[in-house]
């Protein structure tokens, strides 16, 4: 059954499961902190648990990335009530609110490249405004790109600015932190961005970098290549040598 058929209460419920079944999970807040929720059980979206109890709060909301039917979801529940249970931590009560899949099928094929770049600050969680990052592109698309950075603040929400010249142009345009993974190295980390407010002429840039990079990678097709060294097949080659005519050989006298 596809997603599309299944509705979101069944969605949620089945989110819901996945997070009982976890036992003990990392969750994110809404400014970017990480809680370790400890779940007990739940009925339908509805989650009892606990967490420490200077941690959270009524109307917080907690998000994590979890595999619901070996598929990737963001799942996002919130906070109903918050009951004290001891000095150190609180019973909760959670409700499913969204839970989304991931990476199911992107909206435009990314191509893979190694561009050096610098991204800025703008409204980050870790980082202060106008701090410049060093960042490498390894993937982009016309919705977003790839970028690998040295640096472990970084979170998802986080908005940046991105400026880079390739062939066609200039880049400048923001970017939203929709994903967070850590990279190849310790301290690296990999954001999956989506473009922001990217103007038409940025945008035009984007699709004509993406184009010629395609064209750049892609292999030659061994007959373009044996045109284009105007190299025959053996079998035409054959035909067309010119035939010489057979040599004649001389009796030794006459040598």
């Amino acid at each position: 059954m596809g997603y599309d058929a299944i509705s979101s209460d069944e969605t949620f419920s089945r989110s819901a499961r996945v997070l009982v079944d976890e036992s003990a999970i990392e969750m994110t807040t809404e400014i970017g902190d990480t809680v370790e929720i400890w779940t007990i059980s739940c009925d339908a979206d509805t989650l009892r648990a606990s967490a420490p109890r200077l941690q959270v709060r009524t109307g917080m909301h907690l998000s994590c990335r979890v595999m619901v039917d070996d598929t990737p979801h963001h799942v996002t529940a919130a906070i109903e009530t918050v009951t004290a249970s001891s000095g150190s931590r609180a019973a909760l009560v959670l409700r499913v609110i969204e839970s989304s899949p991931q990476g199911v099928q992107r909206r435009s094929e990314r191509t893979e490249l190694h561009v050096p770049a610098v991204v800025t600050a703008l409204v980050c969680y870790r980082i202060a405004p106008d701090e410049p990052l060093s960042a490498v592109i390894t993937d982009v698309s016309e919705g977003g790109l790839a970028l690998s950075v040295a640096d472990t603040r970084p979170r998802e929400n986080d908005r940046l600015r991105l400026r880079v010249r390739v062939f066609e142009g200039m880049i400048d345009c923001e970017l939203r932190v929709k994903s967070v993974r850590p990279g190849d190295n310790p301290g690296n980390q990999v954001l999956g961005c989506s473009f922001l407010e990217c103007s038409a002429v940025a945008g035009d840039i984007i699709r004509r970098w993406i184009e010629r990079v395609n064209e750049t990678a892609a292999p030659a097709r061994p007959d373009n290549v044996r045109l284009a060294l105007d190299i025959l097949p053996a079998d035409e080659t054959d035909k067309a040598r010119p035939k010489s005519a057979p040599a004649r050989l001389r009796p030794a006298w006459q040598l």
